[in-house]
């Protein structure tokens, strides 16, 4: 939140992360979050935000059989496993490793308030909440057919399309990235 009150601007993987923070993980609708975003940032769009906000949530695609729930522990690791963004936007957890980050050794000797809720707990528990109303929506869509089923098919199959192209195009990068290395 400092990066994007202070920059206007966020990645996507971050953006993403925190919306599902928001909407999964603390169980607050996409709405307030996604307004909170458009009030700071300067490339926001609104109907890409908004519909960003609700894919995120888990409310779009209820044909499809799975929705993400972004892992912070997994990203830091992945993304910033020397912690220069951490500590760049947090220097209350600075002279901390990422690990006695995650463990919370900085608890009552930094300024660094402590998690608000347990991610794996909430991930699991609502989770299962959005898992279940998507499962519900796709048996009703299945069973009643008709216009809503129709739209609802053609945006599963406008996703699928656009990860296929991007599948694609990451194959042939890869193939370029190995001719060049030969």
């Amino acid at each position: 939140m400092r990066q994007l009150k202070t920059m206007g601007w966020m990645n996507f993987r971050m953006r993403a992360m925190c919306a599902t923070f928001l909407t999964i993980n603390c169980g607050i609708s996409w709405h307030h979050g996604a307004r909170h975003y458009m009030n700071y940032l300067v490339d926001g769009d609104l109907a890409i935000n908004n519909w960003q906000w609700q894919m995120q949530a888990g409310a779009t695609n209820p044909l499809s059989d799975t929705f993400r729930i972004y892992n912070p522990s997994k990203n830091i690791a992945e993304k910033d496993p020397q912690g220069d963004f951490i500590y760049h936007w947090i220097p209350e957890l600075r002279g901390y490793s990422l690990l006695e980050i995650e463990q919370a050794k900085y608890i009552d000797i930094s300024n660094y308030p402590k998690a608000i809720l347990d991610w794996s707990k909430t991930r699991k528990v609502n989770g299962k909440v959005v898992s279940d109303l998507r499962k519900q929506t796709k048996q009703r869509l299945l069973s009643q057919g008709g216009d809503e089923y129709d739209s609802a098919n053609a945006a599963k199959e406008t996703v699928e399309k656009y990860w296929q192209h991007k599948d694609r195009e990451y194959k042939e990068y890869q193939q370029k990235l190995t001719e060049l290395q030969e």
